[in-house]
């Protein structure tokens, strides 16, 4: 699980001859016209998009699963002449490649993690008023903070709340990108006035969403963050949105479907109320928890506060994931590899909003959670 640090980052004469690799950067895959393969450091992790063919073509299975196209069999390989010079892989066709490596990732929503003043109070307060039922909790003296995971159903299923107690810290600045949660109830008046009774705040009475018919209703929760409840049935999501805001709704729809290989499930724009939302996630909303990006006309920045953390997403290559990202555009903050004393390999990057995501090897993480 990804944890969140406390508050205070040559030359070739013939087709046997060894090609001279000095001067060559690491982590370098190259061909030659004989298909010898080399690796100018011996990196055993999965070799990057658009690597020689011949080179992936032994890694085929743990890569990407299925055959080389053509295109990149005679594309995307790194060509060494007689004089050393090198011709430049393919941006393109790496891009395709990868895109196509990420639409077929194993991929879900694992958990939102984001900091609370008082962890027994908060605790308290979702599990008494929303029903969520407290999972598991964790203490890390030494790096001074305490997690708790909450919920509407075990972790290895569903999409999950991580909630980070940093010592002495009793108070943060949620700032005015994050949107806020959304949670699906089957009646929104009935669960408003249990917040009520519990002594929550309620920030938009029961009614329906502005230019539509379904019944909302919002609330907050004793650090400030808000609750979107969404009259809804029987679903085994109920947690089912995470909002937050950013100032280019198209670049980040290209981002997310590209980098991430979320859907765009959905569109609405508000030209009355002056804002744009797009849904995306992983499957259908009404059984997935789905990422809602809200673009305000006009508006292209944010803060983006120090409360709310990053949410965290599966995946079966930590390596590949990181590549595809920064092939589209994404800034790796943390480069893939496992976690110092649990061994749960991650990678984590920023959006072009400065989201943070981080992504969790799908079997390191369900040996986690044993």
């Amino acid at each position: 699980m990804a944890r969140i640090a406390p508050m205070a980052a040559a030359s070739s004469s013939s087709p046997s001859s060894i090609v001279k690799l000095a001067t060559l950067p690491t982590r370098l895959y190259l061909c030659s016209s004989s298909s010898a393969r080399f690796s100018a450091t011996g990196f055993a992790s999965s070799p990057p998009f658009g690597s020689c063919s011949a080179l992936r073509s032994v890694h085929q299975e743990q890569l990407f699963g299925t055959k080389t196209s053509r295109l990149t069999r005679k594309s995307n390989c790194l060509k060494i002449s007689a004089s050393g010079s090198m011709a430049p892989v393919s941006t393109a066709v790496r891009k395709e490649e990868a895109f196509e490596w990420v639409k077929n990732d194993n991929r879900r929503m694992l958990h939102v993690v984001y900091r609370v003043g008082d962890l027994e109070r908060t605790i308290k307060f979702y599990t008494e008023c929303l029903g969520m039922k407290l999972l598991r909790k964790r203490d890390i003296p030494e790096d001074k903070y305490t997690n708790a995971f909450l919920g509407f159903g075990p972790e290895d299923s569903h999409f999950v709340v991580e909630l980070t107690y940093n010592y002495g810290v009793d108070s943060y600045n949620i700032g005015t990108g994050f949107g806020h949660f959304g949670i699906a109830v089957e009646d929104v008046t009935k669960t408003v006035d249990l917040i009520k009774a519990k002594g929550g705040k309620v920030t938009r009475e029961p009614g329906p969403v502005k230019g539509g018919k379904a019944v909302i209703a919002f609330i907050e929760d004793p650090d400030g963050y808000k609750f979107e409840l969404l009259q809804r049935g029987p679903t085994p999501e109920p947690l089912c949105q995470v909002m937050l805001r950013v100032g280019d709704l198209d670049r980040s729809i290209n981002f997310y479907e590209k980098a991430f290989g979320m859907e765009l499930l959905r569109t609405r724009d508000n030209p009355e109320y002056k804002y744009s939302v797009a849904m995306m996630g992983y499957g259908p909303e009404d059984k997935n928890t789905v990422l809602e990006l809200t673009y305000n006309y006009g508006v292209t920045e944010y803060d983006n506060g120090n409360a709310y953390a990053q949410i965290a997403i599966g995946t079966d290559d930590v390596y590949k994931t990181a590549e595809a990202i920064k092939l589209h555009g994404g800034r790796i903050t943390r480069e893939p590899g496992p976690l110092p004393g649990i061994n749960t390999k991650i990678t984590a990057c920023l959006d072009p909003d400065g989201w943070k995501t981080v992504f969790v090897d799908n079997v390191d993480f369900v040996k986690e959670l044993e």
